[in-house]
């Protein structure tokens, strides 16, 4: 009798082998997703500012599923709007250089109880909740305006970090942990 795991198709061994990378590299991967999904909305202003209108147009409209892109709400680059908010833009940003910095200490950072994550995640609850019940119901609770620099900007940008530090402290050392024991990592 023949063994069976030698006898898989090619392509077969190729996913498994693609798998396995990504699981022994899931800081490396996760990091290369975030730059990549927080980095092309800056790539939309760059496109339309050089002449190339269609791709920064393309780009703004997949991220327009994504998030609202209300202009006073987001960032402009040589005159044309980033494709997220300036929340996206705190979140993405501090969870890409966290994960850097995770990949130097990851050893030293130990799982933060879940309940610490969602403690940090309460302040973006509050501060989201509130703008999507004023601008919804038009209530005029959040006056103040939204310009770079006002409280509203800052709740906005400091709950974007709070949320990459909750991310960073509950969930990427339970990854380390998991995707770094023995059993994870099967031999194929």
């Amino acid at each position: 009798m023949s063994d069976t795991t030698t006898m898989r198709p090619g392509w077969e061994r190729g996913l498994n082998n693609a798998a396995r990378w990504v699981l022994r590299h899931w800081l490396l991967f996760a990091n290369g997703m975030v730059l990549l999904y927080g980095g092309l909305p800056w790539l939309s202003p760059l496109a339309r500012a050089t002449g190339h209108q269609r791709l920064g147009q393309a780009l703004f409209m997949v991220y327009t599923l994504l998030c609202h892109q209300r202009p006073e709400r987001s960032f402009f680059l040589m005159g044309y709007q980033v494709a997220f908010c300036h929340r996206e833009t705190a979140m993405y940003t501090t969870l890409f250089v966290l994960g850097l910095a995770f990949g130097l200490l990851r050893r030293r950072i130990a799982g933060a109880p879940l309940w610490i994550g969602g403690v940090l995640l309460l302040p973006m609850l509050l501060d989201g909740g509130t703008h999507l019940i004023d601008d919804a119901l038009g209530l005029g609770l959040r006056g103040g305006g939204d310009m770079i620099g006002s409280l509203n900007f800052w709740l906005r940008m400091v709950t974007g970090v709070l949320f990459a530090l909750a991310v960073l402290l509950t969930i990427y050392p339970r990854l380390e942990h998991d995707l770094r024991t023995p059993e994870t990592l099967i031999a194929a």
